[in-house]
Order: C-alpha cells, then structure tokens, then sequence
C-alpha cells in the first residue's frame, strides 16, 4: 500500500488580553507559573462548539466523545508515565473542540500580571480537509504542552527554534508544524511523545 505525502499542520501560540469586561489585565510572557497547574496532575474541561456546519455539527459529539475517551491514556503516553490527566466539569483548563477551520491555540488571559483562566481551541478544519482524531490529539497535546513550553533561549513564538527534522518521529511535539504520516484507506499516524527536552520544559524531566 502506497504512502500519500506526508500531512502538515500548523499551530500558533497566542496570549491574549481580554476586553475589560471579561479578564482584563497584561500580557506576561513565559509560561504558566507552577504550581497552580502541573503536567503530573492536569484536569481538562472538554466541551464543544457552537458555531460548525451542518456536517461538522454532526461529527462534533462522536469527535469529543473518542477524544474524551482517549485523552487521559495519550497524556500519559505523551508524558512516558509521568503525567496523569483528568476529565473534570472544573478543569485546570477548557479545551474547546471548535467544528470551524482555523488555527489551533491557547489563550491565556491575565489580570495584575498573573493568569486568571486558559482556554484551548482546537479546529477540527484545516483547510478543506476534516481532521481525524490522532490529527486533533496531537494537536491537544501540542496545545497543553503551550502551557509550559518553550520559552527562552533556542524557541521563536512558543516553539523550537532550531530546524525540524525532516523524517517522521512520533516524538516530539513542541515544533510549529506537526508532520503525520498517511497511507491509502488508513487514519494518520501522528506525533504524540513528548521529547526529553519539552518534558523538562514540562517540569517532567524526572520520573
């Protein structure tokens, strides 16, 4: 069975300011300041949008329910066992699955200096193609791992700096482009282990 080009997505870091009305306050560089959230002991408020077509409206639920499903066990894979992750009602953090094409990423908003609320919003459209779930794992992953990663020396924008390697790996996770690979009639394979350096980033850099 032959291979189709390899899939590319791309993903976007973002810190917003809210309107004052809502969390106000200023931008802060750098990531969320421990431990008020912990890649050993993350909760994740999952809901869906409301603003899809007819045909991304049907998908949305079977969409949330497979990654709800799939979620804790991938966090502990993308983490090699260090981290554990929980559906809650009241989650460290909501991740909205938005039936809408666009760029995936996390918002975090501030007020006096110090983060009030995060919010993910993960596309399930890029372009003209509807994504699959391992598309928007991975993709969930990348956007939690924001909530650490990467700041400093060898990042750009809340990714690696430094040239991405050119042959697939399920490792790594933190570059601006995701990479899955495809074959006629399969679902993409994509990244979803988090590198020895993004689980520093982490602060899972030990067992």
């Amino acid at each position: 069975m032959g291979y189709r080009p390899a899939l590319s997505m791309r993903w976007v870091f973002v810190l917003v300011v809210a309107t004052a009305t809502a969390c106000g306050g200023l931008l802060r560089a750098g990531p969320t300041i421990p431990p008020l959230i912990s890649a050993r002991y993350l909760s994740v408020h999952l809901v869906m949008g409301d603003t899809a077509d007819a045909q991304e409206k049907a998908r949305l639920p079977a969409l949330r329910d497979s990654l709800a499903g799939a979620l804790p066990a991938a966090w502990a894979t993308a983490t090699q066992g260090r981290g554990q992750l929980f559906l809650r009602n009241e989650g460290d953090i909501d991740v909205e699955l938005a039936g809408t094409n666009g760029t995936s990423a996390l918002t975090q908003h501030t007020r006096g200096g110090k983060v009030t609320s995060r919010t993910i919003t993960v596309h399930t459209i890029d372009g003209n193609r509807r994504l699959t779930i391992p598309d928007l794992m991975s993709t969930t992953l990348h956007e939690l791992g924001h909530i650490w990663c990467c700041y400093g020396a060898g990042t750009s924008g809340g990714h690696w700096s430094d040239p991405q390697p050119t042959g697939f790996s399920l490792v790594g996770l933190m570059y601006p482009t995701i990479r899955c690979q495809a074959s006629a009639g399969s679902e993409p394979v994509c990244p979803n282990v988090f590198s020895d350096r993004e689980l520093t980033e982490l602060r899972l850099g030990s067992p």
